[in-house]
């Protein structure tokens, strides 16, 4: 039997119509995609990278290099791409497939894939402490509390020295109210003491209250992932008379998230006759109403959580902003490389990060004269633009849901004194505990209403009370609710007691809106100082303490003199009309003015220095 022509049959096909369109449209598609890869990678220099004679293993290390410079430049498409191709050539090189996982972990579509190459790292290299410590990062992003700690540790065991894994152990053992250790936390700081050793700045904050402290963090950051910053561009004129100030907020907090619930209305009240808004969005995890308001205030919205450092500096620059206002600092997800390579003439660090950026181009900070006194003023490295009143905007608009409900239904005591703590647990320490413990025994049949963020803290919470004396079920565990029904229940609570190193921030705001009062004690860092900032915007100054005795003293007085307390209640409803810090117009005005003044300094050709106004 003869073979059939295969000459004909390719001549058939090729005049042939397709007879599966939709294959041939995928097929299409394919071939579009390998040409456009191929572009992509001949574009950036991916093909061919091998120089004649170069080995492997050293054409490896050059492109290892390479993904790291495109790492610190939020390249991570581009890096991926560089990190395969390196590990196509020395595939047990452990580094690699860490540095691979480290990129994915920046998506939180791909952890899954992150994890993967992390745990090829430790097979490869399992007594690397570093490999551990990025498995603990990626379980602490998953919440899986626990399990992070464990590999911190591990990792901490292998490399004594690694102050990541160290900072974040600390920290989420903090936020686990894991307190066995915290006795040797001035030894371990005692290691940061050093400005050249790497760490999270925002995993201190807790741990100690010492300014000088936390910019040597900050700055120890900067100088390890951001290079030579560009100074604000010489004002040449030419600006029109009259010409709106154009203002950038850059977050990935706009949605429901306590940077909304503060500043939703500035955001609605700028005066739109003298400012345009531009609000870049660099990873909001939701579309909400918060979200849809954010968009809704804006004059220009830009979604840029997939752009590199480069094309959101391009895009700034093309907008023509006037003035720059970083949302987050060293929070989670913050992008200060984009303020190190300047997207405004004048950058203002604002409301997200409760200290000092250690930017050099970070030109000012908002603050008030609480949160920032001048004899602190040398902790902090932007030129500081006080804010009359209180530095912290807030929402007069924010609805308290009406919930037909009582104490009972959230397994609180309808007689008794209810102290209370809404604070993230991660801001707990033994000296704020042991003073409520007392209380707790000085006020007969009292309970403390605790926030915790995962259920099986509170077991732990209530062994440390019995281990001073105090019945365990006098703690009363609550959790998460949305916004308006959280602000709801604050009425069942009679005092909130706050928290030390960390203050209340959004929170203290929250029940002194819902008519809870609170009592706290200033320290020395920012975050330290923002409830006594708030307090006295409200008027109630007697319930900011400098020491913990007072502290325990002032709370003690409230819960057992009724008169004192319903004092302070009927002063904190007056508050609501007749204080600045509810008054959101106001404040907006007077934010307003102080960034006119920033920016009329740049244009007078001076050098950014610090500045206030007074109260209009």
């Amino acid at each position: 039997m003869s073979q059939p022509n295969q000459t004909s049959k390719l001549a058939v096909m090729q005049n042939a119509k397709p007879q599966f369109p939709e294959f041939e449209k995928f097929a299409e598609s394919i071939k579009s995609q390998e040409r456009a890869k191929f572009a992509y990678e001949m574009k950036h220099g991916l093909r061919n990278n091998r120089a004649k004679d170069e080995k492997p293993k050293e054409t490896a290390q050059k492109l290892l290099k390479k993904a790291r410079a495109l790492i610190l430049k939020h390249e991570n498409k581009q890096a991926e791409t560089v990190l395969r191709q390196a590990i196509s050539l020395e595939p047990k090189d452990a580094s690699m497939h860490a540095l691979l996982g480290e990129v994915l972990m920046k998506d939180s579509a791909r952890l899954m894939d992150a994890l993967s190459c992390l745990m090829q790292a430790v097979k490869l290299e399992p007594t690397f402490g570093g490999h551990y410590a990025l498995i603990g990062t990626l379980l602490m992003r998953l919440q899986k509390f626990e399990e992070a700690i464990d590999y911190f540790e591990i990792a901490v065991k292998f490399d004594p020295k690694n102050y990541i894994a160290l900072s974040r152990m600390m920290h989420i053992k903090a936020h686990r109210a894991r307190w066995d250790g915290f006795e040797k936390i001035p030894t371990y700081l005692k290691q940061f003491n050093n400005t050249r050793v790497l760490s999270d700045p925002f995993a201190f904050l807790s741990l100690c209250d010492d300014g000088e402290f936390q910019k040597q963090r900050s700055l120890s950051q900067v100088r390890a992932k951001l290079t030579n910053p560009v100074k604000a561009p010489i004002y040449t004129g030419g600006r029109p008379a009259g010409k709106k100030l154009r203002i950038g907020y850059f977050s990935n907090d706009y949605y429901n998230h306590a940077t909304m619930h503060l500043m939703g209305g500035l955001l609605e009240n700028h005066d739109r006759d003298r400012f345009e808004l531009y609000l870049y969005d660099y990873g909001s995890k939701m579309r909400d109403h918060e979200h849809n308001r954010a968009r809704q205030s804006a004059d220009v919205f830009h979604d840029i959580r997939h752009m590199t450092t480069a094309q959101i500096v391009d895009l700034a620059t093309r907008d023509g902003l006037d003035i720059a206002v970083d949302l987050k600092g060293f929070t989670e997800g913050g992008r200060l490389d984009m303020f190190n390579s300047r997207v405004a003439p004048v950058q203002v660090a604002y409301l997200g990060y409760p200290g000092t950026s250690g930017l050099k181009s970070m030109d000012y900070m908002v603050a008030d004269r609480i949160t920032i006194p001048s004899h602190l003023r040398k902790h902090y490295t932007e030129n500081i633009l006080y804010m009359p009143n209180c530095y912290q905007p807030n929402d007069e608009s924010r609805y308290i849901a009406q919930m037909d409900d009582s104490r009972e239904s959230h397994d609180l005591p309808e007689e008794s004194f209810v102290f209370s703590t809404f604070n993230n647990p991660y801001k707990v320490t033994p000296r704020e505990f042991d003073i409520w413990m007392n209380l707790l025994k000085e006020v007969p049949d009292s309970v403390l209403w605790y926030y915790v963020s995962n259920a099986d803290i509170i077991d732990r919470l209530r062994k440390e009370a019995e281990a001073r004396g105090v019945d365990g079920a006098r703690i009363i565990p609550t959790g998460r609710m949305q916004p308006e029904f959280h602000l709801a229940r604050l009425k069942h609570a009679d005092l909130f007691l706050d928290t030390f190193n960390v203050n209340a921030h959004t929170t203290a705001s929250d029940a002194l809106w819902a008519g809870l009062p609170l009592v706290t004690k200033t320290g020395e860092q920012f975050a330290a100082r923002v409830a006594g900032s708030i307090l006295t915007a409200a008027g109630l100054e007697d319930l900011v303490t400098t020491t913990e005795k007072k502290y325990h003293d002032v709370a003690l007085r409230i819960a057992q003199d009724p008169d004192y307390l319903a004092d302070i209640r009927m002063r904190l409803a007056a508050s609501h009309t007749n204080s600045p810090l509810f008054d959101t117009q106001g404040y907006t005005r007077d934010f307003e003015r102080l960034m006119e003044r920033a920016f009329q300094n740049y244009l007078d050709g001076n050098a950014p220095r610090s500045m206030g106004i007074s109260a209009a």
